[in-house]
Formats: C-alpha cells, structure tokens, sequence
C-alpha cells in the first residue's frame, strides 16, 4: 500500500468511525400513554369512539345516534382493558424501547369500581404499564383507602406491584409514606448505548373543590404566590432539573390539564415531554412548545381508554424531539386479551351477583334517541348541554314528586362523566354519566339536597362559576328552572359583591325575573353543596335537606319514566362574550 492509498484509507475509515459513533448517539424512545381511563373495564357496547383531527365529527341531529350506533361494523363492542392491554403489547413486541406510562384517573367511574374499588384494575394494569401519577379522583375516597387497596389489604391479597407517583402531595405520616413515590428513573432497551435513561415525575391538580381537607392541606406549593421560589412551577423546575442532570429524557406525568400544561408547566425548565391528562382531551396532534431549555412536547389521550397514544421521539446528546404521534383507537377491530378478558369477566360478574346493582349491564332502562353530550355545541353561545339539561330535570322531576319544593336545580361540568350514547340505556350507561361520590353502603355515589338560597348567593354562586371558565369548565353551571346570560370577557366580581360577569337582568326563575330580596329552593348533590358551603365558611348547613336520594337512582328513574329519551343543549345559559361564536 502506498503513502497516498495509506493516507485515503485511514481517512475513510475515520469517517466511518465518527458516522457510526454519531449514529450510536442517536437513540429512539417509544411511550405509549392513556389518561382518565376512569374504571370502565367492561367495554362500551353503544356509541362510537370520536374522530379527532381532519375527520368528520358524526351529526347530532335527531336519528343521527341510530347512524352513531352502527359506526363500525356489526355494532362491535369496543374499548374496555382488555384491548387495551392487545395493543400494548402488542406495540411492545415491535419495539424494544418502550415506556407505558398513565397520566392518572383510574379510579371512578363505573360499577366495577364501586363494587372492587380499583383493585383488579390496578393488578392488570402492573403488567401493562411502567408508572401511573395519581389523579384526583385516586384520593376520592380518602388517603388511607387508597393505601389500603395499592397495599392490598382491601382485596385481601398482594399489594400493587405498579410505580406510584406524585411530586406535589405531602405524604409524610400518612399511610401513603414511601408507598407513592416524586420521581423515579427508568433505563429502557438495556444499559450501555443502546439505552434511554428517563426521569418521571408526575403532578396532580390542586383544584381545591376536588378535594376534602386532608388533601388540600398537602400542597406545600401553590400554584401562584408572592415569592416565585415558593410556587408549585419553581419545585417542577428543580425536580426536573435535578432528573435531567442523570437521565436523557425527563417526562412529567401531569394530571394538570391542557390549559395549565400549556399556560405553566410548558414554561418549566428541563421537561422535555408532558403527558398530560384531567381535561380528557383527545388531542389531534401534539403540541410542540418553546421552553426555557428548548422545546417540550404535549400530549394527552382523551377519557375512558378509549384511545392509546404512542409517542416516539428521537434522543441525541439529552436533546429530544419529536418523531411522530399516534392517537390508536380501540375500536372493535382491536381483539381483547385472553387472560384480562377472563378477568373482566369475573369482575363484571361480580357486580351483576351483587343485590345492591344487579344486572347493570343487560337490564334495559330507556332508548336514548339522540347522543346526550357532556360537551355543549362548538361554535356557539351554548353553555348548557345535553346531559347536564338531562340531569337537572331529573332532579327536579323526581324531587317534586317526592314533595319536596324546588324552584331550580343546578349541577357543574365537572361532576358530570360519559356521554350517553344513542341506542340501548342501561345502568352502567348512567353510572358513567354520573359516576363521582361513593356511598359504601349502597355502592353509589352522590346523594341529592335540597338548600334555601337566597338570591344574592345565588347569584354569587353563578358570578364565581363564569369567573373561572376561560381556566376550566368544571365549574361551568347546568341548570333547570333557571336561564341566564354571562360575558366571559368582562372581570368577575369578588364572591359577595354585586356580579359583573353574569348579566343580572337576564336571570330568570322558571320564567321570572329572580327576585333580590327571595329565597329559593336549589337542589344540587351533596358535593356541589359542600363546596358552595365551604365558600361561605359552612352558613348554609342549617338550610339545607338531604333528601336521602342518590343521583343515579334519580337518574335511573326520570329515564325509565321518560323511556324514549331526547336532550339537547338549548341555551339555557349562554356565553354571550363575541368571541364564543367563530
């Protein structure tokens, strides 16, 4: 070999020596993530799941339902764990460099819960999944319940062998201590080269109305505060940055919201991804946003495992970005797992043998003509919907002819769960709807109470819902007996001032004006009275009934007494601010 063919070779094989050591760099991660999948186990059976992005959204006019119930072929069953936990394997038999992670919610919402508490749930799930945060719903029955069912001693068996996480609760002498851990860290696809070091942490909401006591007072940093250093952002950011400083990926599993992933935590430092959940948004596409490092990536899944989302980013040197996305429905066409099928099963007959609920899932109630949304209609002044109309009546109906005097009834956004769908209505189909509260005693959740009102906190009451809309619709107000009008644009009044926001004159009382100096009877579950109560520093509990009845059953029972059953959003509370109608 000569000194010039010498020189070339070695030349060349520099070059090959740096391409491969640069691509060796370069390393791929897969996440697949569902959020606020809320119990339902047992697969839907009518309705269909909603296209999001580019495709046409079905009709919601009257009979569109009938086409909604045929969507796929057959009239397939669709969603339920068992699909869920095919496909994740499935996606995990093609790729080595997975992470399965749940942005939290698992608990609530169905009779699977109410009769096993999550327990089964959360033992399929510890094969399926690599970390789950904990959402709000996770404490709804209190911080020594949920240790009791992850240590398994609800079930009677072993503990919850799935990573448990929250940064932002104080768990110190609890029974939750050293059992939910801030953050941990995963090597995926082997040590060495080859693999992705990730830090997880994950947050939950700090709605104070999602909570009793004894979790609000174990947030030892709010969201806003004089001193910046002490604000829930600037500890995200020293989590984060103290994951960042050993791993090459830093993941936040937040149960947060769309609206605050992106108003704040987008704005921490050292997050590359959120995977977000609480707002049960489907996202069409991720959000790919400027951070203070670089860019952080969003996505959420939507509601009621209905949709897997599968993340595959490229990692070169600690920077991460966006490969693609992938919004997987688990329609019929997902056959389910075998061994979590039998499960399910075994669940499902478990709630039916149970004499509290019965046949649940076969016994029919009532046809629903139409879908009954939770959601109001986009591109209007609507802010009343279809299931919350369904509701409010209900509980007027029922607790009129229980002699009871009620001149409105009232229920918010965020208390309310699944659409109904049009077709077949069993109770399952209504539990979901009206899912949250737990009563051990007759396994349902919330009760009904009838409170004297006056006018000015009524009032007061409307005025703080519309102050919080352009954050969350949780609080935004659905109502029978009453209509009324509301600028979003305009500056909410302080709660016992004169409103601002909510148009006074336009309040109406089953057609009259609302009198300032009246009393008025206002039925409204025990949870939304206990939050009105604690807002007025607990005045109101010498005004208020409990009626003994529980939302489902009225629910239940309007249905049957209706049997042919059509709700729509009507207008009953309108947004009138110009830019709610694009």
């Amino acid at each position: 070999m000569n000194q010039r063919s010498s020189r070339f070779f070695w030349v060349v094989a520099l070059a090959l020596g740096l391409a491969v050591f640069a691509c060796a760099q370069s390393k791929k991660l897969t996440i697949l993530h569902t959020n606020d999948t809320h119990s339902a186990m047992v697969p839907f059976e009518t309705g269909f799941i909603p296209a999001v992005g580019p495709e046409p959204s079905s009709s919601s006019g009257i009979g569109a339902g009938f086409w909604n119930i045929w969507h796929f072929p057959f009239n397939q069953e669709y969603a339920g764990i068992a699909r869920m936990a095919t496909l994740i394997k499935k996606l995990r038999a093609v790729d080595k460099n997975v992470l399965a992670l749940h942005a939290g919610d698992v608990f609530v919402g169905s009779f699977e819960f109410n009769k096993f508490l999550g327990y089964p749930e959360l033992k399929i799930m510890e094969n399926l999944y690599d970390a789950m945060e904990l959402g709000n719903h996770e404490f709804d029955l209190g911080i020594n319940t949920l240790a009791g069912v992850l240590g398994g001693q609800i079930a009677g068996a072993s503990p919850v062998n799935l990573p448990m996480l929250c940064a932002n609760v104080d768990f110190k002498g609890t029974a939750l201590d050293g059992m939910v851990k801030a953050s941990i860290v995963k090597t995926v696809g082997g040590k060495g080269n080859n693999g992705v070091t990730v830090g997880i942490f994950g947050l939950v909401t700090q709605e104070p109305q999602n909570y009793g006591d004894e979790v609000n007072s174990r947030f030892p940093y709010p969201y806003e505060n004089s001193d910046p250093t002490k604000t829930l952002w600037y500890y995200a950011a020293q989590v984060a940055g103290q994951l960042k400083a050993q791993c090459d990926v830093v993941v936040c599993l937040s149960h947060l919201s769309t609206g605050l992933d992106v108003m704040a935590l987008a704005k921490v430092p050292y997050i590359d991804v959120i995977v977000g959940g609480h707002s049960h948004d489907a996202y069409a596409q991720p959000m790919v946003l400027d951070s203070p490092t670089g860019k952080v990536i969003i996505v959420h899944a939507g509601e009621f495992g209905k949709y897997l989302g599968e993340l595959k980013l490229n990692v070169e040197n600690k920077v991460v970005t966006l490969d693609s996305w992938v919004l997987h429905r688990l329609d019929g066409r997902v056959k389910e797992d075998p061994q979590v099928r039998t499960i399910v099963n075994k669940v499902r007959s478990g709630v039916v043998s149970d004499p509290r609920f019965g046949p649940v899932y076969s016994q029919h109630i009532a046809l629903a003509l139409r879908d009954i949304s939770k959601s109001w209609p986009d591109h209007s002044q609507n802010r009343d919907t279809a299931l919350g109309n369904l509701v409010t009546d209900a509980f007027r109906n029922r607790l009129t002819k229980a002699g009871y005097q009620v001149d409105v009834a009232l229920d918010v956004l965020g208390y309310l769960g699944a659409d109904i769908y049009a077709g077949k209505v069993v109770g399952n189909n209504i539990l979901r709807a009206v899912p949250y509260g737990y009563d051990s005693e007759s396994g349902l959740g919330f009760k009904v109470y009838v409170v004297q009102l006056p006018a000015s906190l009524l009032l007061g009451g409307l005025e703080y819902a519309a102050g919080t809309v352009l954050l969350t619709n949780d609080l935004a107000i659905q109502a029978s007996g009453l209509t009324y009008t509301y600028d979003s644009t305009r500056p909410a009044a302080p709660l016992g001032e004169m409103p601002t926001r909510v148009d006074v004159t336009s309040v109406r009382i089953n057609g009259q004006p609302v009198n300032p100096n009246g009393m008025y009877a206002v039925a409204m579950t025990d949870k939304v009275f206990n939050f009105l109560n604690a807002l007025v520093g607990g005045t109101l509990t010498p005004l208020a009934t409990d009626t003994k009845l529980f939302e489902y059953n009225i629910v239940r029972d309007y249905m049957r007494y209706l049997r042919f059953v059509h709700f729509k959003s009507e207008g009953r509370v309108k947004d009138t601010a110009p830019s709610t109608v694009k």
